[in-house]
């Protein structure tokens, strides 16, 4: 399936063991702590952000849909969170003009600027006077 998800915890197995050999057990702890932070760092907030942005579903869409989808589905649900919502959105509310307003709450983004009607110089009030 997918070796990089299910290895992180194998991940950090290398360069502790060679932390262990050159600089002893304090050097190794050192080293999962920061492997683990680094880890949670980029896979938990950096991740869904990017995946967010590059298929257009706001970041709390993302975490719903994973949350969501692993509950119906199981595991496999969690790895095929964003393209079944994905697909959903295409299905539901991209389809029809007159649900479109619905695909608009799933995208991230603040909403389009509204647009003042132009006057022309001929329409400006005449002043009093």
């Amino acid at each position: 399936m997918f070796p990089e998800v299910f290895s992180s915890a194998a991940d950090p197995i290398p360069p502790a063991g060679l932390a262990l050999l050159e600089g002893g057990a304090d050097l190794m702890i050192v080293v999962i702590v920061a492997y683990s932070v680094v880890n949670f760092v980029i896979q938990s907030i950096i991740q869904p952000k990017l995946v967010a942005d590059a298929v257009n579903i706001s970041l709390s869409v993302t975490f719903l849909s994973l949350v969501f989808w692993t509950f119906v589905i199981g595991p496999v649900g969690a790895i095929l969170a964003v393209p079944l919502t994905l697909l959903g959105k295409s299905l539901l509310f991209d389809v029809d003009q007159d649900t479109r307003w619905m695909s608009g709450l799933l995208e991230g983004g603040s909403a389009p600027p509204e647009v003042e009607p132009e006057t022309s110089p001929g329409d400006a009030p005449a002043a009093a006077g």
